[in-house]
């Protein structure tokens, strides 16, 4: 198949929490962070080493496969018990006859007759694909994403280059993975196929994240991190 050229449209969301707020969630969960079954640190044993805005990209794709293919396949028919056999373009088909105690059990009038064919099949599949920036696969939905982004203000992303993350897995990568999950249904059996895919905007959508570094009981080291977005700690 052809290489597909998608087109990416970037999108970068402005915060909805700003450095204060994110402090003040750090301090009230810090405690939590490095509470153990035997041990609860006080506040003052736990320090905020560094609290940083990071703009971590998201990878959305969406796309239809549609295939028209022939493939091999096998039918079972049942027919009355005194027919000896089937006969289709000139082709004969022995009927098996039933035997033993088994055949005791089913109808008395009737017998299987197995035919070897081929089927034309045409089939339709849609799906979705999504990675974080570290190329690992989510569950995210591109329609529902595109409904969420619509919601929320965008920012340029003329950030400093040490805080946005960008993917580390490519636009092609991306595209061929998405090409054989949709392809999946259809990849065994095939003898002769005509195939179509439509892929929509590959969306590449950054998301504000706050990373706050803690230094607790014994230098132990925690990361906290918050999505400035949704107000959460992730």
């Amino acid at each position: 198949m052809a290489k597909i050229d998608v087109k990416t449209k970037v999108i970068s969301l402005k915060p909805h929490l700003d450095y204060d707020a994110a402090e003040e969630m750090v301090e009230s969960r810090k405690v939590k962070l490095f509470q153990t079954l035997l041990h609860k640190p006080k506040k003052s044993e736990i320090h905020l080493h560094s609290l940083t805005l990071h703009f971590e990209a998201i990878l959305l794709l969406s796309g239809k496969y549609s295939v028209d293919f022939i493939r091999d396949a096998s039918h079972t028919l049942s027919v009355d018990k005194n027919v000896q056999e089937v006969i289709i373009n000139d082709e004969v088909f022995p009927v098996k006859k039933k035997k033993g105690v088994l055949s005791k059990l089913e109808p008395s009038f009737k017998n299987k007759v197995k035919i070897e064919m081929q089927e034309r099949v045409m089939l339709e599949n849609i799906d979705d694909i999504s990675f974080d920036h570290h190329g690992k696969e989510m569950t995210l939905s591109y329609n529902d994403t595109l409904k969420l982004l619509d919601k929320h203000p965008k920012k340029s992303i003329n950030e400093d280059k040490d805080s946005v993350r960008r993917p580390e897995i490519t636009s092609d990568a991306v595209i061929s993975k998405l090409i054989s999950k949709l392809k999946k249904p259809a990849e065994t059996g095939i003898k002769s196929s005509e195939e179509n895919i439509e892929l929509k905007d590959l969306l590449e959508i950054y998301v504000p994240i706050f990373e706050a570094r803690l230094i607790g009981p014994k230098k132990r080291i925690k990361i906290l991190r918050i999505d400035a977005i949704r107000k959460k700690i992730l």
